[in-house]
This record gives structure tokens, sequence and C-alpha cells, in this order.
């Protein structure tokens, strides 16, 4: 017996296994125990989920989202809606869910559901999941009375039109044994794909292992078995391609890509960071240029000799990677730039994965890859953050490979809308290093170009974390970054958090021995005070997005990547208590 026909026959005992009825309860509808998420779970949905009208769905458009595991702005959730499992359960922005819909993430190891920006899931819809997960990705549209259940994975692409009465079944029972109960048969399950732009008529059922193309559309009442090419018009039972929609339409173009390296003394890392570039597999690159900071070494007699192809940009001195990351930009005349670190290899797809998560977001400044140890491939050095309103970053946990919009992606390696750059002012050229990608990022976003990761973009860094070797210019940065981004009001009412923020780390540098650099850097401060505030009058020129939006109050890992003690810890959690409550009382008073 498969381990997944053992888990679903389990879940069907589980209810009349010995053993405390409330702990079956709660590992059937939220996957863990704990009285604390118990409660909440009960209150809210007992308290809110069967009141009718526009009260109703204000209340649960204000306190659903605080069971699941990440939920945007303006999600409508329509009465009686089931959320089981919920903190495996992700929805973007501009969502609707409609009355009697069933969200069920339930699994012991699989991600859950991922729904994205717009999408529209009609009543008596179900999710279901066993040990599988469901993305749907934006601007998916599901008529009523649906059903889409996964084993191993589901993915609807994103403008995807699905009529009322469809079926995807995500996987099947085995039933060799004529001697044996189907229900007690090995499942399987090798999962379902509709590609992006596509439209299922009504009563369609899509079989397991099942991949239907781009922009493809199925007729009513079909039974899709077998998988359907990229335009396809097909119908029946069993389904059969009838026409294609594209026979006399040629594809665009790819974008234009060039790909900018900024190197100082980078010999004995640039040729499997060049390599990785000129593998990858699409199509667009236009250039690959190295930015040297006047390298000592022999980088540049390197490049010359095994990548004749290669651009070199020489910038007089070594002014941090800022400067090169400008020089790329402006000697390129491509839609996007990609802009790396010299000690990074790429996975063959990254630039691929990337211009594809900003195409999906139209709007977007700046995609961002996975960054994980070249040393430890299994291990996630930087995964995105989302932007503090004390001054600090937030770990990114969405545990999806899909594009998600996030405060700040790691400067190693990133995509650029070139335009975008330029329009905001291009990278502040006075960070050495520390807050440089925060404030490029932050700027993007409040400018009304949101930064999207990627985890699914994987690349493998050599260098380990800095931790405290350049307190200096993370604690006088840090500074700079809000004083130039936020708003005069959004500084005014988070001053006295950002003022504990600022104690808490005099208190834990001081007794890391390095109370001299907290200092120095805060004078610092204060003597670059005016050329600070003339940036400010350009960033601010060019806000359009209000800070409340985008800042945010979750916790944070004040004490990043060093290893506190318990006392620091028990400092972390108070700390970020008095965080949460704090933003939860000025968050409509800021910007």
């Amino acid at each position: 017996m498969t381990g997944e026909t053992k888990e679903t026959i389990e879940i069907q005992k589980a209810l009349f296994s010995e053993g405390g009825k409330l702990k079956k309860y709660q590992m059937l509808i939220l996957g863990r125990t704990g009285l604390s998420s118990l409660m909440k779970y009960e209150l809210i949905v007992g308290l809110t989920g069967w009141v009718p009208g526009a009260f109703g769905l204000l209340m649960r458009s204000k306190l659903y989202p605080k069971l699941l595991g990440g939920c945007g702005r303006n999600v409508t959730f329509g009465t009686n809606v089931v959320l089981r499992h919920p903190g495996k359960i992700y929805i973007g922005d501009n969502v609707v869910i409609d009355d009697n819909c069933v969200l069920d993430a339930k699994g012991q190891d699989n991600r859950g559901i991922l729904i994205g920006h717009g999408v529209f899931i009609g009543r008596n819809t179900i999710l279901n999941c066993k040990n599988g997960d469901i993305v749907l990705e934006n601007n998916v549209n599901i008529g009523f009375n649906c059903m889409i259940f996964s084993a191993s994975h589901v993915r609807v692409g994103a403008d995807y039109l699905i009529a009322a009465y469809c079926y995807l079944v995500g996987g099947t029972h085995r039933f060799d044994n004529p001697e044996l109960a189907v229900l007690h048969q090995p499942r399987e399950s090798r999962g379902i794909v509709l590609k992006p732009g596509g439209w299922l008529g009504a009563h369609v059922t899509v079989f397991d292992g099942v991949t239907i193309g781009r922009n493809a559309v199925i007729g009513a009442n079909s039974a899709v078995n077998q998988d359907v090419p990229d335009y396809a018009v097909a119908a029946g039972v069993p389904v059969r391609v009838l026409k294609n929609r594209k026979e006399s339409v040629t594809d665009a173009p790819p974008k234009k890509v060039s790909v900018g390296i900024v190197n100082f003394n980078g010999e004995s890392v640039l040729a499997a960071t060049l390599d990785s570039v000129l593998k990858q597999d699409y199509a667009g690159i236009d250039q690959v240029v190295v930015a040297d900071n006047a390298s000592t070494d022999e980088s540049l007699a390197l490049i010359e000799k095994k990548y004749p192809d290669v651009k070199i940009i020489r910038l007089p001195d070594n002014r941090g990677p800022n400067p090169a990351r400008n020089a790329v930009i402006r000697n390129s005349s491509a839609d996007y730039v990609l802009l790396m670190d010299n000690d990074i290899v790429l996975n063959p797809d990254v630039i691929r994965l990337l211009v594809q998560a900003m195409e999906t977001v139209p709007e977007a400044g700046i995609a961002g890859a996975q960054i994980r140890y070249a040393g430890d491939p299994g291990k996630i050095q930087y995964n995105a953050a989302h932007i503090h309103y004390a001054g600090g970053a937030i770990a990114n946990r969405f545990p999806f490979d899909d594009p998600v919009i996030v405060g700040a992606v790691p400067a190693g390696t990133l995509l650029i809308h070139r335009e975008r750059a330029v329009k905001i002012g291009l990278w502040d050229e006075d960070y050495f290093y520390g807050w440089a990608d925060g404030d490029f990022a932050f700027r993007m976003t409040i400018s009304g170009f949101p930064c999207v990761h990627v985890a699914g973009a994987r690349v493998f860094h050599a260098k380990e974390k800095a931790g405290l070797s350049w307190v200096r210019l993370q604690v006088r940065n840090r500074w700079w970054f809000m004083l130039k981004t936020y708003h005069w009001r959004t500084l005014f009412f988070l001053l006295p958090a950002i003022l504990v923020n600022q104690l808490a780390m005099f208190v834990f540098l001081t007794l890391k021995g390095r109370m001299i650099d907290f200092i120095a850097g805060s004078f610092n401060v204060w003597r670059t005070l005016p050329v600070v505030l003339n940036k400010r009058k350009q960033v601010q020129a060019l806000k359009r997005v209000k800070d409340r939006d985008v800042l945010s109050g979750r916790p944070m890992d004040m004490m990043g990547a060093v290893k506190p003690s318990p006392p620091l810890r028990l400092m972390n959690v108070l700390l970020n208590g008095f965080f949460s409550v704090y933003w939860v009382l000025v968050r409509r008073l800021i910007h």
C-alpha cells in the first residue's frame, strides 16, 4: 500500500480512532495542536463565518486573514467558507472566494494552496489537497460547483477560465487486483498542469497526468485524458484536437536582457559565474558585461583570454558595488538588466524564470532569485524579505516557487526593468555596504513598481554572510533608508518604535563588543544629514504608494546571522511583541 493510500484511509479513520476528540479535531481542521490556535479559529469562524450581508463580508475580510499562512489586500470571503489547515493557505490581492467554498490544504509534508492576485472562485467550489499542492496563478476565474483535487500538484495558469461543474482529478486509484477493493489499492498522482490563458467549458473533467497547453480551449462535457498542445481547440469523450488557434500567428521575440556582473578581484570565482551565464536557456540575452572596480588581480586578463565576447567596463576605483551597477545600466539598451555578484552561479533557467515573473506582474520593477550556499546547496542563504517599519528585515517564508511580491530582494542576483530603474534615480552610490538593495528595492516599490521574488530561480553563492563585520555602515545606512523613504508623518508616529529598536541594537552590539561601531555609525548619520535630506526630496517626489501599504509589523529576527544566547532570544521575543502591538495602534495614523 502506498503512502498516499495510507494517508487517505487514515484521514477517514481519524475521527473514529482512540484518543482525545479535541486533538483529532485540531489535526483534521487546523493541521496542528495548540489551544490558542484552536480558540482563534473557533472564535473567528464561529462568530463571522455565517454572518450575511455587507457586515459579514467586512468582518471576514478583517479576521479570516489572521488564520492563513499569508493573505493580501482586498480579499472577499463569502458566507460559510470552510478553511482547513489554514496555515498552509496563501492568498494574493483582490481575490473573491464566494459562498460555501471549501479550501482544504491538508497534508503532512505538502505546501498547501496558493491563490494568486485577482482570482475569483465561484460558490460551492472545493479545492481539496491530500498531501498535494494546488496553485491558482493570477486572474484565474473558476465558475460555481467546481472541484480541484490534488494528491501531488495541480497548477492552473494565469488568466485561465474554468466554467461551472468542472472537475480536475489530480490523483487516481489503481485497480490492478480484481480481488481487492479499489479503496485499498495503491493510489498514484502525476499531477495536472493547465498552462496560462486557456478555457475549460462547463462539465469538463481533466484526469491525472494531463498537461493542457497555453491558450487552449476545451469544449463542454469533454473528458481530457491526454495532453493537449498549445493553442488547440479540443473536445470529446475522450478529448481530441479539432484545430489550432494560432496557425497563422508568429511568436513575439523574447525581451532583451543585458547581464552585468560586478567584479572586484574575482579571479578565483569569475569563470564559474560566466560559464553559468553562458549556459542560460533564455534566447534574449543581449550582452554580457563585467563592471570592474579597479581589481588588482588577474580578473580582467582571465576575461580577455577566455571570454573575448564579454564586454568590460573599467571603473577608476572601488567605491562599492552600486557605481558598478549603475555603469552597467547606463551602458545597456535592453528591456531588462540582470545584475549579479562575481561569485554567483546560476541555474540554467534563472533568467527565463525571472523574465517570466516580470511579465506575469507587468508593473514590477525588480525580480529577485533565491540565493543558496554553494557549499551547501540545500541551505537557503537569502530568500527575499519584507521591510519592518522599525527599520529591519522580515524573512520571507512563502513556501512556493511561484512569484510573490516582497519588500526587498537580495542584490546578489536580480533582474531589473531598465527604464524604471532610471526613473527612480538608479542605485544610491553613497551606500558602500548594507541596505543598498533594501534602499533600491523599496524606492522601486513606493514609486509603484513592486519587487517580485522567484524562489524557483535558484542561484548559488560562494561567500558566507558578513555577520558583524560591517556594523558601522549598517547602522548609518538603516537611518539613511528611513529618512529618505518614509513620509514625515510616518517618521513622527513610528519614532518611538524606531528608537526602541535602536536601543535594542545598542545593547546587543555592546554585548558583542561593537559599541564604538554603533556610536560611529549613528554620528555619521547626523554628519551627512544635509545630503540625505536633499536625496529625500527626489525620492518623495516620485512616491506613489503609501507607507502603511508596504511596511510590515510581522516578527523580525533582530539578531540576524549571529547566534544569540537565551537572554538575547528572550529580548527578541519581547521586542517583537511590543512592535506588533505598536503597529496595530499606529498603522492607520501613518502615511
